[in-house]
């Protein structure tokens, strides 16, 4: 009796030692940064966001982005790469990113109208925050293209800013003006002769704005004057002069380097630094950052490589860790999901109508339907389809975050849980919302498939689906190749009542195949074809990688039932209080392990829960409970000695 009344004192105190260093109790809406310390990105918060970018004497390239989309994370490597290649342009344009997912981020993600993930946008220097005034959005495509459109709009800006270089083009300036039109003070004046459309000129009067005071470059795009001068022909170009003070030009030969990069910037850039450290011509030049520039460059290009490779070897299904094979579907997940598009998706709208408007009351209403929830969460669910319903001219994104904040005793949405389950991912920014909106998906499907109608209809919860995704999932690559994977939605067989069961599942292992061995794919939890060997080892034909459609469709049925739902840390508690949460203290006062009265079954449902979520602090426990075994062994027979 004693070791079990002193038993949650133990655990309390393990737990609470060493929750704050626990990796894998991953938060929901923690404000996670994609970038460190190592990258050129500056990492900007709602906390310092207005102080660093508005009215900042540089321009700012700001990516808005959610650690839990897919896409943001892929496209990291590609943002730090525009990073890298824009560090030295810092004098002029920095480049910062701010994590939109949760807490006062999402706030001012979405007073800035930020609609979509990854979103960059172009902040013009000196500016203060203005919802009226015309956004500057540059598309967050490759590399390559991010940096010769932020070039094209610098450009368009640079007039007027008078210590920023001059990219006007010099097609109509004589060869002996080219000195008169440069500052006084310059040492080094260079001459880039280039194709209209190129960026390579203002590319390098960028690379070297640190020392636009000694050195100046000018670009020349039309065959004119300096053209015939230095007899250049379209043959010749890009080229590269260097205009000496006695009026004469000599070219500055530039080397093809396959070793590194093959773009004209970086070949013209190298011959630039070549040639000054051949002739001494700049004061105190130092080009050490564009050595580490060209390191990272190399470094994010030879992990694409890595990716690609491992992309084409066959993935061994043994290499999954059984001990983190989830075999049970978590309530707390699916009421996450609905937490997250509710409070934080719908909301990033400004105006939702017309089809989108349609769309929100088709999928609220499929959720009516069909979503396996809790008493409480049906009623609530039901009212927001009613108090959407009464807005039929539609409403702003701000008005639905009134509506769904709206809650009664007998009808809420919790906003208390605070990390996901069956989705928690190893590290904070892998699986998350996006596995727990899939679990969303397959649960309304079977749901649907055990209702026991005589007649459904297959394609209404893949349609609602479908226009949820298409207007309000804020993952932008994500819902265009959603897109495509549903192309073919009305090809659906309406006579088979297990055809939206399959059609999700088959494009959920499409999904799962492209992106195994992306960047996203948490290493713990890799993305297989599922269902995997370890859940259900008779699903796949043997000797083959096809399925066995009957025994998987029934793997299906059960795994995603209302039977296989787990709702045992929903505490009775929450259903009246929001304020309480699953922290591991928490937990331990729910048990209620010290009263002897108490129920001990109580232990046995919960303790499985936290030896998965705290494997270090149970093994602790553990030898805790031996040592006091043993040590309350030794005193009883010690008093058994006194007492004879």
């Amino acid at each position: 009796m004693y070791l079990l009344n002193v038993l949650p004192l133990i655990f309390f105190v393990i737990l609470n030692r060493s929750h704050p260093i626990s990796s894998i109790a991953v938060g929901v809406g923690e404000a996670i940064s994609l970038y460190n310390g190592t990258d050129k990105v500056a990492v900007l918060s709602s906390e310092n966001f207005s102080s660093t970018v508005y009215q900042s004497k540089t321009a700012w390239a700001v990516e808005f982005y959610a650690s839990w989309c897919g896409h943001c994370r892929t496209y990291a490597n590609t943002y730090r790469e525009v990073a890298a290649t824009a560090w030295p342009w810092r004098m002029i344009v920095r480049i910062g990113a701010i994590n939109c997912y949760g807490g006062a981020n999402l706030d001012l993600c979405r007073q800035h109208g930020v609609r979509g993930f990854p979103t960059i946008r172009l902040i013009r220097p000196e500016s203060v925050f203005d919802n009226s005034s015309k956004v500057i959005v540059i598309p967050a495509t490759d590399a390559i293209y991010v940096t010769r459109e932020l070039i094209r709009q610098l450009d368009n800006m640079h007039r007027r800013y008078k210590s920023w270089p001059d990219f006007t083009p010099a097609n109509r300036v004589i060869f002996e003006e080219l000195y008169a039109r440069a500052p006084r003070t310059t040492k080094l004046l260079l001459l880039v002769f280039e194709k209209r459309k190129d960026t390579t000129g203002r590319q390098l009067m960028l690379d070297f704005s640190n020392y636009r005071d000694q050195m100046t470059i000018f670009r020349t795009t039309t065959d004119g004057r300096l053209w015939r001068k230095l007899h250049v022909n379209n043959t010749d170009i890009p080229s590269l002069f260097v205009i000496l003070k006695n009026r004469t030009a000599q070219r500055i030969p530039v080397q093809q380097n396959k070793s590194l990069d093959a773009d004209n910037r970086g070949l013209f850039n190298r011959a630039i630094r070549l040639y000054i450290h051949q002739t001494n011509s700049i004061t105190n030049f130092n080009d050490q950052e564009f050595d580490a520039m060209d390191q990272i460059r190399k470094t994010l290009h030879k992990q694409r490589l890595t990716r690609q490779s491992a992309k084409n070897r066959e993935y061994i299904e043994a290499n999954i860790d059984r001990n983190t094979t989830r075999r049970k579907v978590n309530m707390i997940d699916l009421e996450l999901a609905l937490s997250h598009m509710f409070r934080q998706e719908i909301p990033q709208f400004k105006s939702i109508r017309g089809p989108a408007y349609d769309a929100l009351i088709q999928w609220i209403t499929i959720l009516t339907k069909y979503f396996p929830g809790r008493e409480p969460v049906m009623n609530y669910l039901e009212r927001l389809l009613s108090k959407v319903k009464e807005q039929s001219d539609g409403f702003s994104g701000s008005k639905f975050q009134e509506i769904v904040d709206v809650k009664t005793s007998d009808a809420y949405l919790p906003t208390n849980h605070n990390r996901y389950q069956h989705c928690a991912g190893s590290q904070p920014q892998y699986r998350g919302y996006p596995c727990a909106l899939w679990l969303l998906f397959h649960t309304l499907t079977v749901s649907q498939y055990q209702k026991e109608l005589r007649q459904i209809d297959v394609r209404e919860i893949p349609l609602a689906i479908k226009g949820y995704i298409k207007y309000f999932f804020t993952c932008r690559e994500c819902r265009k190749n959603f897109m495509k994977e549903t192309v073919n939605i009305a090809e659906l067989d309406t006579t088979n009542k297990q055809e939206a069961i399959l059609y999700l599942w088959k494009i959920h292992n499409h999904v799962n195949e492209r992106l195994h061995t992306d960047i996203t794919e948490d290493p713990k939890y890799p993305k297989v074809q599922f269902p995997s060997k370890f859940l259900c080892p008779t699903c796949k034909i043997i000797n083959t990688n096809e399925f066995d459609i009957s025994n998987t469709m029934d793997f299906l049925l059960h795994y995603y039932s209302e039977s296989n739902i787990d709702s045992t840390l929903i505490s009775k508690e929450s259903h009246h209080s929001d304020n309480s949460s699953n922290r591991p203290e928490d937990l331990i006062s729910k048990m209620e392990f010290i009263d002897e009265t108490a129920d001990r079954s109580v232990i046995i449902r919960y303790l499985p829960d936290i030896v998965q979520q705290y494997p270090l602090n149970a093994f602790l426990l553990f030898l805790i409970l031996v040592i006091g075994i043993s040590r309350y062994r030794h005193c009883k027979a010690k008093r058994r000695r006194y007492t004879l």
